[in-house]
């Protein structure tokens, strides 16, 4: 989702912010926070030359991934967050002037994600949901109390997509 984000959010950020700040993706397409911590201790990401001004930490997609489906990417709740504590900290430590931004991971919609296993795996696919919206609604609620325990910001996009998602179900069923 970071990754991949100069498609979308990190390119609208880019564009509304040229000629005033450099806008710098450091995503890894699958990784957890146990995987980007080690990653980020070799890659010598804590050491980015120039001042940062604003940090956004967004994990938990894959963090929150059902243990007995997905076992390659899940980390247990109270490991992911002590893993957000760890970066925090640490982008604290080397961007001291930087806000920091923790984003909770997004809510899951069970049925695309059946349709996007199909497409990957083809005859390989399980049917069977290795992403949930209730794990994700954990890992969500796990993000929102890290950042309130160390009184920073949060953009809840769980709460926020799966609300306009609810609502535009609503609508949609309401002109029919």
């Amino acid at each position: 989702m970071t990754q991949t984000s100069m498609e979308g959010w990190g390119g609208g950020l880019a564009h509304r912010y040229q000629r005033r700040a450099d806008v710098l993706n450091r995503g890894m397409s699958g990784y957890n926070t146990r995987w980007y911590i080690e990653y980020a201790q070799h890659s010598g990401i804590w050491y980015e030359p120039g001042k940062i001004a604003l940090t956004t930490i967004f994990f938990g997609a894959n963090d929150a991934s059902l243990a007995d489906q997905n076992p390659h990417h899940h980390v247990p709740l109270d490991e992911y967050q002590a893993n957000l504590k760890v970066l925090v900290a640490k982008t604290q430590e080397s961007f001291p002037e930087s806000q920091i931004l923790l984003i909770t991971p997004p809510p899951v919609h069970h049925e695309q994600r059946l349709i996007f296993q199909k497409q990957r795996y083809g005859d390989k696919a399980t049917g069977i949901l290795e992403r949930t919206m209730e794990s994700a609604g954990k890992y969500a609620e796990a993000c929102k109390a890290v950042a309130k325990e160390l009184d920073l910001h949060v953009l809840d996009l769980y709460t926020t997509m799966d609300y306009i998602s609810t609502k535009r179900v609503m609508i949609l069923s309401w002109n029919i």
